[in-house]
């Protein structure tokens, strides 16, 4: 008898998570520390506080992802090691959507109080990856106590739960922002509507798959994740590149730069849900 080969639904989340992180290094490093950090070369610029915005930005860019992916690889009762890289991905996504929730709530609520520029940079950049890293901390000592700790965290009820309640929370914090400031009108409506098609997608892709309700919609989140994750990395790393490029940008050259960072963070989502929901459906 032929042995049929378990497809590894894994896999596919473990190379695009880490093509994804990389991209986000690379730009972070293009776009805003070696730019700040030419800066101090300069003996006309105050160095300590170009030197604390160089540390706090790129603090702030990568902290929370790598917060996330630490705490979802100790979040699973796993002898697998692509079971830990898999949930430290899962992890890392959550903790992208967490980290604009908070910083939006920190720079709103620091922006009334009378403080420094300085330490509202820090506050603004730290004090959300402190807030990630406390509540990943709770969900993946939870789930570790959880019966089912060696399963996977997508399966995990409480995951699905805080991922999609985020992803949720992201478009309507907008809209009680703009009711707030008086400023009502259809671009607040636009996040809702891309978060319909690109969960709406990867749901009717998985319409054939054994998975519960429940679970689809969490992968469909995750492929969400994915791809605002994928287009905020792809984002950060042609807009460094392309400084090095043209250091004096026209208009028009900007626009072709902001197309073609999202261009290549679709055709790199397309091809990742492909492989992905292909998985997920032989599963």
């Amino acid at each position: 008898m032929t042995k049929i080969k378990k497809p590894n639904t894994q896999k596919p989340l473990v190379v695009f998570g880490y093509i994804i992180f990389a991209l986000l290094v690379i730009g972070v490093l293009f776009s805003t520390t070696i730019p700040f950090g030419k800066l101090l070369l300069d003996p006309n610029t105050i160095h300590y506080n170009v030197a604390l915005f160089t540390i706090v930005l790129t603090i702030g860019a990568l902290l929370p992802a790598t917060l996330g992916y630490i705490i979802g690889d100790h979040s699973v009762k796993s002898k697998s090691s692509t079971g830990h890289h898999f949930n430290g991905m899962l992890f890392g996504l959550l903790a992208f959507w967490m980290m604009l929730i908070f910083s939006s709530i920190a720079s709103t609520s620091l922006g009334s109080f009378a403080i420094s520029h300085n330490t509202q940079a820090i506050l603004v950049n730290i004090l959300p990856s402190v807030a990630v890293a406390i509540v990943l901390s709770i969900l993946a000592t939870a789930h570790l106590r959880n019966r089912k700790a060696n399963h996977d965290i997508v399966e995990y009820n409480s995951y699905g739960i805080l991922l999609i309640g985020s992803i949720l929370l992201m478009p309507i914090w907008s809209l009680i922002n703009n009711i707030s400031t008086q400023s009502v009108g259809m671009y607040p409506l636009f996040p809702f509507i891309i978060f319909i098609v690109l969960g709406a997608i990867p749901y009717i892709t998985l319409r054939k798959s054994k998975l519960s309700v429940f679970r689809k919609l969490t992968w469909s989140a995750v492929s969400i994740s994915v791809a605002y994750a994928a287009g905020f990395a792809s984002s950060q790393f042609v807009t460094g590149l392309s400084y090095y490029i043209n250091n004096r940008p026209s208009t028009e050259f900007q626009v072709v730069v902001d197309s073609a960072g999202w261009i290549l963070a679709l055709i790199g989502w397309v091809i990742f849900w492909h492989v992905q929901a292909k998985s997920l459906s032989k599963k």
